[in-house]
């Protein structure tokens, strides 16, 4: 099964079980985002992709710098394991990692959630890669994906259990859009997806080419 079908039955199954409002509000939110413009004025291919240094849930710091000497790297970019989306983004990439690897990836995922969460987040889902800790979104900012909830989303998620200030362990109430990109040893973006939309998802073979494309410059 494609990845998006797979999203979109979870997408059917939270319509019918998330009451009317709730629904209204985190749909009016997606439907900001995508008008707003700021997928299109975030980090795309092409562009130079920002540095940066991170920790994994057991503090070990993890620069850009370093990966980038040993080939390209796919960072995933995700809101949370409390997204049920991003946890089938994230399946979806692991179900591919030693295929990425081979062709000479490193993979890191990236989310503002605390140590703790992105601790449960690998050992959840089974991860062979790390989930770093951007604190604040500092990263995510750098490459044009965070945003600020609006009142009334941050009410409707406290109403339904979730409180970003303890998932993430700061209040600023601001959240990451989903994201994929692949970076080139050289720093430059090679493939750049964002989803506006968290709901939806480029599936996972379209990262192939673009490696192998990388792959044959690089022997060169």
């Amino acid at each position: 099964m494609r990845l998006q079908d797979e999203l979109d039955a979870v997408r059917d199954e939270c319509y019918e079980n998330t009451p009317p409002d709730i629904w209204r509000v985190r749909q009016e939110a997606i439907d900001d985002l995508l008008s707003s413009g700021i997928a299109e004025r975030a980090i795309h291919a092409g562009d130079h992709a920002p540095e940066f240094r991170l920790r994994d849930p057991d503090g070990k710091a993890i620069s850009s710098y370093d990966l980038l000497n040993s080939g390209p790297v796919l960072i995933v970019f995700y809101r949370g394991r409390w997204c049920p989306y991003c946890t089938l983004d994230l399946r979806a990439i692991q179900a591919v990692a030693r295929q990425l690897r081979s062709s000479g990836a490193s993979i890191i995922a990236v989310s503002q959630q605390s140590a703790h969460e992105s601790r449960s987040t690998e050992r959840m889902n089974g991860l062979s890669f790390p989930s770093l800790v951007d604190r604040g979104g500092k990263v995510a900012r750098a490459f044009g994906l965070r945003w600020k909830l609006s009142r009334e989303l941050r009410a409707a998620e406290i109403e339904c259990g979730l409180d970003l200030a303890a998932v993430n362990g700061e209040s600023s109430w601001t959240l990451t859009m989903p994201a994929r990109y692949v970076i080139s040893p050289e720093g430059v973006v090679e493939y750049a997806d964002i989803s506006g939309d968290h709901t939806r998802r480029c599936d996972p073979s379209e990262l192939f080419p673009i490696l192998n494309h990388i792959r044959a410059r690089l022997a060169h």
